[in-house]
């Protein structure tokens, strides 16, 4: 199989050039580095590869980007769209999903694949976090992985889906629109993106955002909630102050999802009292009581009960967790970034004047529900009258992808960015 290959410049006259390759290796997709303005000190480097048909005619490409010189200094892109033949596509309009924490490509991929058949050129962005092994032991280059570094990333994730998209549709790389939509943390990334520098310039503008379930700072009356994440901000603090970088919450969490899935009806170690599978369905449903500064009175990632989840394959639920849907670690410097806005910590804060285009704010009922919706309809919508919220179901924070139900949400995403 051969695989295309491109490169693009941009003339000071604002003008592109293409240029079109073949090899018979992994694709090597190099481009100018002041083109896609990132520092001197990065080496943009992208290979691309078709991986094939997935589901009718939609295909599958991966697209890795290095970011810098650590080894886990990359992110990938995993790129969904309906093709003509191989490497030739109609779609000229992007549309690029951004996980939750600890979460990957395999998470999102079902929501992906429905948006290409919408017709959407669908990305999924998996960040640095998802290349670090569970054997890793050493996590001092966790110190550099800022919210600067993840706006950067993605910059050049968006950069290089533009072109990407461009090149199979043999469109002008400027005529590529970017719908973007983040989920969590993925949303919090998201967000101080659109109102950030890299919003401005050409490759990496975006279009419109759809932020789904996230609290970027509460309404002045949940002044506990507020308080709460203060002493957030001051742990995770000292924790940074100890070197020490790296969150393993997700790994927990995929120690418990082990024991449910091969040991269901053995007596939890962590709570005598329930079988593993019964100790992984309350974590899943009662969330709130497992952390010490819950974002809402009744945050759960599921909805059920210690007879099974209500809404999602458990099974499946478990085997995507094991088998490449989770990632064991994440930098605490997003979680201390998240807190220091949620907490109105001096100095964290978001430029919501900078947000004009249309944004659509979803709240997840079991997650972060309508505390979310605060900042958007009331900041962001003060000067941006093209600001809509609503409110999903009462399910949990991970409704959005692999629900029975999800497609209704999806559908209700594909409505509004039709109609903006």
């Amino acid at each position: 199989m051969k695989t295309q290959v491109a490169s693009l410049t941009i003339n000071p006259e604002n003008k592109t050039e293409t240029l079109f390759a073949q090899s018979d290796k992994l694709g090597i997709f190099f481009h100018n580095p002041v083109s896609f303005q990132v520092p001197d000190m990065y080496s943009p480097l992208v290979k691309s590869n078709r991986i094939g048909l997935v589901r009718g005619d939609v295909a599958e490409y991966k697209l890795k980007i290095k970011v810098g010189f650590g080894k886990y200094d990359y992110i990938v892109l995993t790129n969904y769209v309906k093709e003509k033949i191989a490497w030739s596509t109609v779609q000229n309009k992007n549309l690029i999903i951004f996980p939750g924490q600890a979460l990957t490509e395999s998470f999102y991929s079902d929501m992906a694949i429905y948006y290409a058949q919408q017709g959407y050129s669908t990305y999924i962005l998996d960040r640095r976090e998802t290349n670090v092994p569970i054997n890793e032991t050493d996590f001092s280059y966790m110190e550099n992985w800022t919210i600067d570094s993840y706006l950067n990333d993605t910059y050049n994730g968006i950069a290089v889906s533009r072109i990407h998209t461009a090149f199979l549709s043999d469109k002008a790389v400027e005529d590529i629109e970017v719908t973007a939509i983040g989920h969590s943390h993925g949303a919090l990334i998201l967000t101080a993106y659109g109102a950030s520098k890299y919003n401005d310039l050409v490759l990496g503008s975006v279009n419109r955002m759809v932020p789904v379930d996230i609290v970027i700072k509460y309404e002045p009356k949940h002044s506990e909630l507020i308080r709460s994440q203060v002493q957030e901000f001051d742990t995770i603090s000292r924790c940074l102050e100890k070197r020490a970088y790296n969150s393993n919450n997700m790994a927990f969490m995929m120690q418990i999802a082990n024991l449910a899935l091969t040991d269901p009806d053995q007596e939890s170690v962590f709570q005598p009292d329930l079988t593993n599978r019964q100790f992984f369905r309350l974590m899943a449903t009662q969330t709130h009581a497992f952390n010490a500064y819950p974002y809402t009175p009744n945050y759960h990632y599921w909805s059920g009960d210690l007879d099974g989840l209500y809404y999602v394959d458990e099974n499946r639920l478990l085997n995507l967790t094991l088998t490449g849907g989770a990632v064991p670690y994440a930098p605490k410097h997003l979680d201390l970034y998240m807190a220091g806005l949620m907490g109105n910590v001096e100095g964290y804060e978001i430029d919501f004047s900078r947000i004009s285009f249309p944004v659509l704010y979803i709240g997840l009922g079991g997650g972060f529900s309508d505390y979310g919706s605060w900042w958007y309809k009331n900041e962001v919508g003060k000067i941006n009258d093209k600001v809509t919220s609503m409110g999903w179901k009462n399910q949990g924070h991970g409704s959005i992808a692999l629900d029975y139900n999800s497609r209704e949400l999806w559908t209700l995403i594909h409505d509004w960015i039709m109609s903006n």
